[in-house]
């Protein structure tokens, strides 16, 4: 199996946590809470906010991999503009949903990010 492009395994247990090498993002596959529908969560955090996020019924290792081969780099920049200085701003909460909103200082572009808690995939 080929290996996984710009992430670097950082520690294997309890929790399975990958560094990217050029932006510096984290991966982690980490045990949920119990107030979560599935028991393994999977996600990709910039700057301490999570950009990406799955829950896993086990601690499927392998399925993460892959994900964070899809996934070389975490993509924040501005579609408007070719600035790649976007911030990750405030925090939008509908009933056990949580959005995180990315703004554009050169253009004034925002838009949310993906549900990343909740009950989606």
């Amino acid at each position: 199996m080929p290996r996984i492009t710009n992430w670097r395994r950082e520690s294997r247990s309890p929790t399975l946590a990958y560094r990217n090498t050029e932006t510096a993002a984290r991966a982690v596959l980490y045990q949920a809470p119990d107030s979560y529908r599935y028991k393994w969560r999977g996600a990709i955090l910039v700057d301490g906010y999570p950009v990406w996020s799955q829950g896993y019924e086990t601690k499927d290792a392998k399925s993460f991999r892959e994900e964070l081969r899809e996934r070389p780099t975490p993509d924040l920049s501005c579609p408007e503009c070719t600035n790649d200085d976007v911030l990750i701003g405030e925090k939008a909460a509908d009933g056990a949903k949580v959005q995180r909103w990315y703004d554009c200082p050169n253009c004034g572009y925002e838009a949310p990010s993906c549900i990343v808690y909740g009950a989606e995939r």
